[in-house]
């Protein structure tokens, strides 16, 4: 095990972040979905959506430096991972971990990219192949960090802060990503925002936050996957000033419909969707 060195620093080029997807660990289309959106998307390649990944990159060129937050099931789709520099990984479920495998001698046969991870993912990769032989065989190296801890990135910082998760991931790692000029807070996939959330939201400039659902009633079985729904969301957040944006957004939910009337509402009350390509210069 080795503990975080966060000696990743850039070429001195201001920090951009790029959204390479929105949609809930399954994707659209979901596995076993018929619905409308699932099938259209089936249909139209136009219509996929990608798992919740950001990117963070100094700049277009081919060789800049870059970090992945999220390594979705999505990867082969997302990035050229030639150029990827390292990859942060917030926990240890579906649409967060299960990219790493493409870096493998099945994949592109990595050489020491590093992995940027709490106690428990680095725990749940030693323990279980084939992450562990990602490890064994150097396709990637395992930075562990702790709550507080920070790191220069291209021309700015980002600082781990740990929120309670599931029984399955005890804590996901957000992001509080400070360029020259802005904040980012990235928390894309979580129980409910507690106050230390709710506290790192108001003080970024742009929050990208987990909007799985657009109410409880959406699914049958919510308790068992329960995410803040975005109804909810929006009226807890709707006197903060910061500029909020939702991901991880499920197959079921009527706003990535963008003629929804939900879509709609969101919209007019201030808030957005971080949709695919778009990006942020801090």
């Amino acid at each position: 095990m080795m503990r975080a060195d966060f000696g990743i620093t850039g070429k001195g080029y201001s920090m951009k972040i790029e959204v390479l997807g929105n949609v809930q660990d399954g994707g659209v289309p979901h596995l076993g979905c018929g619905c409308k959106t699932c099938e259209e998307a089936r249909e139209k390649p136009r219509k996929r959506r990608y798992s919740t990944s950001l990117l963070l990159k100094e700049d277009d060129e081919d060789d800049a430096v870059r970090y992945l937050i999220d390594a979705t099931p999505d990867i082969r789709f997302q990035i050229n991972a030639t150029y990827l520099d390292g990859v942060f990984v917030p926990h240890s479920e579906l649409g967060h971990i299960t990219g790493l495998l493409y870096l493998g001698h099945e994949g592109i046969d990595a050489s020491k990219i590093n992995v940027y991870c709490n106690e428990p993912v680095e725990n749940f990769l030693m323990k279980n192949d084939p992450f562990r032989y990602l490890v064994d065989r150097e396709n990637i190296e395992i930075q562990s960090f702790e709550e507080g801890d920070s790191c220069d990135v291209q021309g700015g910082e980002v600082e781990v802060r740990e929120i309670p998760h599931s029984h399955i991931s005890r804590n996901t790692a957000s992001y509080m990503i400070k360029g020259e000029n802005k904040k980012l807070y990235y928390l894309g996939d979580i129980n409910e925002f507690n106050d230390d959330a709710i506290e790192s939201i108001e003080e970024a400039d742009i929050a990208i936050i987990d909007g799985t659902f657009w109410s409880r009633d959406e699914i049958d079985r919510f308790d068992e996957v329960p995410h803040p729904p975005i109804q909810e969301s929006m009226e807890a957040m709707e006197n903060i000033d910061t500029k909020i944006y939702f991901t991880h957004i499920n197959h079921t939910n009527p706003v990535l419909e963008e003629n929804s009337e939900e879509r709609k509402e969101l919209e007019e009350k201030g808030f957005h969707i971080a949709e695919k390509g778009l990006e942020f210069q801090l």
